[in-house]
């Protein structure tokens, strides 16, 4: 595979987004919910012919409001269908920048592990032919390496 992250990002632009980010955060937060697991299951679900269903039926609601059940709160209503179209265009914005966000992690992941298992071999090819260093470096590493039995066990062990 060829390499395809090969840049390095400035502090500066991370330290940037991250403050963006935080802003977000903070102006956006006291308007946002957070949901257990579990809550996320018993929620109704909606997809593009929902959205148009739910917009439809206020429509109709607002202009006819004998349709509605006296137990049903009209401006409510109202109210969960302009926040769901708000916010609907953010999240697929959200959500296409976490996606490539995901993507170039796993890009740069890949080829950073990739190039690590090759110097891996190497260092234990080394180390079998007696190189000084090699083998110090290749029992560390090999304690570290996630196929490895034992990997990360005598760390956790030397812990209090």
């Amino acid at each position: 595979m060829p390499n395809e992250f090969h840049t390095d990002i400035p502090a500066a632009v991370l330290a940037s987004v991250q403050a963006k980010l935080d802003a977000i955060k903070a102006e956006l937060g006291p308007y946002l919910l957070s949901l257990t697991p579990e809550e996320r299951k018993t929620m109704l679900r909606m997809a593009d012919k929902t959205v148009a269903f739910v917009s439809k039926t206020a429509d109709y609601a607002t202009n006819n409001p004998a349709f509605v059940p006296g137990f049903v709160d009209l401006a409510e209503l109202k109210q969960d269908v302009a926040g769901m179209t708000a916010l609907t265009s953010l999240r697929q914005q959200f959500e296409q920048l976490a996606l490539d966000l995901d993507s170039t992690v796993m890009v740069a992941g890949s080829e950073a592990y990739g190039n690590s298992l090759t110097v891996y071999g190497n260092v234990k090819y080394l180390a079998k032919n007696k190189q000084p260093g090699a083998q110090a470096a290749y029992e560390d590493l090999s304690q570290r390496f996630p196929g490895h039995a034992n990997a990360g066990r005598k760390a956790k062990a030397a812990q209090p």
